[in-house]
This record gives structure tokens, sequence and C-alpha cells, in this order.
């Protein structure tokens, strides 16, 4: 599916076209953007996998372009961002522009990561009969993403704060994590327009997760760090926002301030629901969904409330033969 948005030009009109993949999960796609020009610029590149290969190509053949995009811009390493990357590659030779975290984390082997994944399920009080079914899922995706994403195809690794030259463009890397280590949001000026390409971050329709690392080193710090970068995000002034989900939008103070009155909140339902008996991640995460298959961004997510909530002293844990209790103060 494709769209296209026109902002006010001051003597020159540029188009921004919208690409939407098709995902299962609410609100039911993902999306990219195109910005054309004398070197077009791709910002992200939608879900893997057959299906999505036809919808950018039927994206690009609806705003007269094809698989040979000359620039290609990524906001942070998860599937539905950066599934169609080889696609790109094969049919073209795109400069590629990634967070560098991505390379930091790509960096560590996969057997260290499994041994950290599978000790914190533990201490998030993962059941047993479920705890090998869960370790492997998630480790599976830090798979997916190398294969998606190979480190050699990048050119330029991003830094926060050091304004790059993309074809047209001049863009300012503002690193905000918590919903993904290396989630990067992209400011830059269409039009007179300060606009944002903000990946999953300051969406309309929703908050992202709190997932951070896939429950790896530092699954514990995924709030207190989302909350970090949404209260450094209000400092910056945006007119516009293009966002990884949900529609384009001019609310972009609104949505940041939502997205931390919405942790805020959970963070309340989070502390009501500790026992005096002692409740683990796990326990929680299972209460909110009524079943123990396939919670794994919720588990991360609410492992990440826990140590906030512990970190300001409203709850205490306590370790139980490598399992987590947390208590009421």
């Amino acid at each position: 599916m494709a769209d296209s948005d026109r902002t006010p030009a001051s003597g020159i009109e540029r188009r921004v076209h919208r690409f939407e993949f098709t995902v299962e999960w609410p609100p039911g796609h993902a999306a990219a953007y195109l910005l054309d020009g004398d070197e077009t610029v791709l910002v992200d590149a939608g879900m893997p996998g057959d299906d999505a290969r036809s919808e950018l190509s039927a994206g690009l053949a609806a705003s007269r372009h094809d698989l040979d995009v000359d620039h290609l811009l990524l906001t942070h390493a998860h599937r539905d961002h950066i599934g169609q990357v080889r696609t790109l590659l094969e049919n073209g030779s795109p400069t590629v522009y990634a967070p560098r975290q991505i390379a930091e984390r790509f960096q560590r082997d996969v057997e260290t990561i499994a041994t950290a994944t599978r000790a914190n399920l533990v201490e998030a009080g993962v059941d047993e009969d479920v705890l090998d079914t869960a370790a492997d899922r998630l480790v599976g995706f830090h798979r997916t993403i190398r294969e998606l994403l190979p480190l050699e195809a990048v050119d330029v690794w991003l830094d926060h704060g050091s304004p790059v030259d993309i074809g047209p463009l001049t863009v300012e890397p503002i690193h905000a994590p918590g919903h993904h280590v290396s989630q990067y949001c992209y400011r830059t000026e269409l039009d007179g327009e300060r606009t944002l390409f903000s990946g999953d971050v300051a969406m309309e329709p929703f908050r992202a997760p709190a997932l951070l690392v896939n429950f790896d080193d530092g699954v514990r710090e995924s709030v207190t760090t989302f909350l970090e970068s949404l209260h450094r995000l209000t400092s910056y002034a945006v007119d516009r926002v293009y966002p990884g989900h949900g529609p384009v939008h001019a609310e972009y103070d609104a949505m940041v301030a939502r997205s931390i009155a919405d942790i805020e909140t959970r963070l309340e339902e989070t502390v009501d629901a500790v026992s005096t008996n002692g409740t683990t991640a796990f326990d929680l995460a299972y209460e909110r969904t009524g079943r123990t298959h396939d919670i794994e961004r919720l588990l991360v997510e609410t492992v990440g409330m826990l140590s906030h909530l512990e970190t300001e002293g409203r709850v205490e844990s306590t370790l139980e033969d490598g399992v987590r209790y947390y208590f009421p103060v």
C-alpha cells in the first residue's frame, strides 16, 4: 500500500511516499517512507518475506520508482523495519545508514546471549514447562535480525547528535532507546517543517512496548531507559511526525506526553498487583494475558516495570533458587 504527503514548499514541493507492510499485530501495518528527489531516500525497509517484498515493489511502483533506491536509513533493528534490506541490496546499491548500537549488539556471540536469556527467564519466574520454548524463541529473534541485516551491508554507522548528509537531506540522529536499544529518530527539515522520522516512538495509535534487549543483558533497565528517552524527547521541537506505525501526524508533544503517562499508569497498576506473598514478573504477565505462550514481549516490559519500581523504593525483591520475587514495601 502506498500513500503520499505534501508539505508546503518554499519554491519547490517535496513528496513523501508512505508504504505499508502487513503485520500480525495492531495496528496491522508497519510503515516505511520514500523521499523523492534527485537522490531517493527510503526510511526503513518493512517486513521480511515474499508478501512484504511484493508490498514494497507495489509501493515503489505506485510512486514511480523501482527497487533501486539511492539511500536507505534504518530506525532500529526489529524485523518489521529491516525485513527487505537484502531485497534492496539485490536490486541496487543503496548507501545504508544504521544506528551504531546495532553493530555493538552484533559483536556478542549468540551462545552468550542464550545463556543470559535463559537466566533472565528463570529469574522472571517462567514455568519450567515453557522455559525452553521461550528461550529458543527469544534467541531466535537475535538470529533472525542478523540474517536480515548483515553488518557488511551498512555503509555509515550513525551516532546520537552527529548530523549526517543523506542525499538531499541533513539529518540529526536522536538516540531514543527503550522500545529497542538501537531505536533512533531522525529529525530533518522538509519544506520549512521540522520533521521527525520516528520509528516506533511518538506514534498516534499506541505506545510501543519497552523491549530494549529481547531478554538478555540489560532487560531490567528497559522501562527506566524508555522513560529517560521520552523525557529527553520532550526537549525537541517537531512539526510533523512520520512514525513506524499509525498515521502521519502533527501531535508530537502530545504523543510523547501520552507515552510517558501510559508508562506511569502501568507502573501504578504493577505496584498495586504485587502480592504480600511474593510476585514474579511471570505471575503478572500471565495475569494480564491469561496464557503461558507468546507472552515474551509483555514479560520483558513487566520485568522492566518491577525493576524500575524497585529502584524507586516502591517494591523490594529477593532471589530464591534463581527466581526473583517482589514484595510491597
